[in-house]
């Protein structure tokens, strides 16, 4: 979960393959990603300059970046496969710290982890 400055609630939701945005009150307001895109995604967060990181480890660990009205820039894969992974934190550095449950932390800079220009279209 985590939150804009436009007071927007951004919330990962497992089974939908997707994150779920709100408003303060509760209102629906929109769906980011989705099958295929973000299957089963165990995190969210905003970035400095502002793009959504939605986190998942369907076959390997992948960051998809989305601008905060659901647009996809881009999406990264790590070459390493994990345990179930639990949660998934944005570092001061820019760095992604990722909580599995063989009971470590792994820690990712993702601008060293492998484009998938091959699958999603950078826009």
């Amino acid at each position: 979960v985590v939150v804009n400055d436009k007071e927007e609630i951004f919330i990962s939701d497992n089974r939908s393959h997707c994150v779920k945005v709100f408003s303060y009150g509760g209102q629906f307001l929109r769906e980011i990603g989705g099958e295929g895109l973000t299957n089963f995604p165990i995190g969210v967060c905003i970035n400095e300059t502002g793009e959504i990181l939605v986190a998942d480890n369907y076959d390997n660990f992948h960051l998809t970046f989305f601008t905060q009205d659901g647009q996809l820039i881009y999406a990264l894969q790590s070459n390493s496969t994990h345990f179930k992974c639990l949660d998934v934190a944005l570092m001061d550095d820019n760095s992604v710290a990722l909580a599995s449950t063989d009971h470590l932390i792994y820690i990712y800079n993702y601008f060293r982890m492998h484009k998938l220009d091959h699958l999603f279209s950078h826009e």
